[in-house]
C-alpha cells in the first residue's frame, strides 16, 4: 500500500519543461541546471572554446536561433540571453512557448541571483542552491593592483564585471577609467603594473593582427616585466555564476607566486 502511495505521488509531480537555448550564454544556465532529458536543443556555439560547459553539451542536439527551427521542436520554454531575433518572442507566445530572458549581472554576487531566477523558471531551484553553496568565497584583499589586457587593447575599468572579479580575488583595479576602455599605454609606461590579467590571447582574431596592441613593443615589454595571469576566457565571456571560480583561481595564483 505504501509503495502504491509513493508511486502515485511521483506520478503526480508536474513534468519539468522542455527547453531550447538560443545562445551560448543561455546554454551555460541550461546545462548546469536542467536535466539532460529536459534539453531539446542548445545553440550552435554550445561546444565552442568560449562555452564554459562545452563538454556537457556533447551529444545534445544543436539548433539555429531561427524562429521556424525553434518552433518545430515544440519546446515549453525558449531560453535566451541575447540570441535570436527579439521580434520572434511574440511568435513563440502565440504558439504557447514561454520565453525566459536571462538578465545581466553587474558583479560576481549578482550572478547568483540570475542562476536562481533561471532555476525557478525550469523547476530546478534545489540544483541552483547546491551550485551556489559550493561556490568560492571572496578572497581577502591582497593590497595588489592589476590591469586587464586583451590582444586588441581593450581593458576593463570601473563598474565592469572584470573589476568585480578582481575585487573578489582580492585585487584592486589599476585602470581608473570607467567601463570598457582602451589600454592606457602612456600611463602604464609611467607606472608599470606589477600584475596583468590577460584574456583572449589564445584564440582572439586580434592576436594575429600585426597592428594589435599586443604586438606593440611597449606592451610586450610591460608583459615581460610583470606577473601575467592568464584568465579562462570561457569563464569571462558570459556573466554566469562561474566567474567566482575564475576569481578563486586568480587568488590561488597570487598565493602560489608569493
Amino acid at each position: 500500500m505504501l509503495l502504491m502511495g509513493v508511486a502515485g505521488f511521483a506520478a503526480a509531480e508536474p513534468a519539468r519543461p522542455m527547453i531550447v537555448s538560443l545562445d551560448y550564454c543561455a546554454d551555460q544556465f541550461v546545462l548546469a541546471l536542467a536535466d539532460r532529458e529536459q534539453i531539446l536543443a542548445l545553440s550552435k556555439d554550445a561546444e565552442r572554446q568560449f562555452s564554459y560547459l562545452r563538454d556537457k553539451a556533447a551529444g545534445i542536439p544543436k539548433v539555429r536561433a531561427a524562429a521556424e527551427d525553434v518552433v518545430a521542436l515544440n519546446p515549453d520554454i525558449v531560453m535566451r540571453s541575447w540570441g535570436g531575433d527579439a521580434r520572434a518572442l511574440a511568435l513563440y507566445q502565440r504558439f504557447g512557448i514561454r520565453t525566459v530572458q536571462i538578465g545581466y549581472a553587474d558583479d560576481v554576487e549578482g550572478t547568483g541571483d540570475l542562476l536562481r531566477e533561471v532555476a525557478s523558471a525550469i523547476g530546478q531551484t534545489a540544483r541552483a542552491e547546491a551550485i551556489l553553496s559550493a561556490a568560492p568565497k571572496p578572497a581577502a584583499p591582497s593590497g595588489r593592483k592589476a590591469v586587464y589586457v586583451t590582444p586588441g587593447g581593450v581593458s576593463a575599468g570601473k563598474g565592469t564585471m572584470i573589476e568585480s572579479i578582481m575585487t573578489y580575488a582580492g585585487l584592486e583595479n589599476a585602470n581608473s577609467g570607467t567601463g570598457w576602455t582602451s589600454l592606457p599605454l602612456e600611463s602604464l609606461v609611467m607606472e608599470p603594473p606589477g600584475l596583468l590579467l590577460a584574456a583572449f590571447f589564445g584564440f582572439d582574431d586580434d592576436a594575429t593582427d600585426r597592428w594589435s596592441v599586443s604586438r606593440h613593443p611597449v606592451m610586450q615589454r610591460l608583459m615581460a616585466q610583470a606577473q601575467v595571469i592568464d584568465m579562462d576566457e570561457a569563464r569571462v565571456s558570459c556573466g554566469g555564476w562561474f566567474v567566482a571560480e575564475e576569481a578563486a583561481d586568480i587568488a590561488a595564483a597570487l598565493e602560489t607566486s608569493r
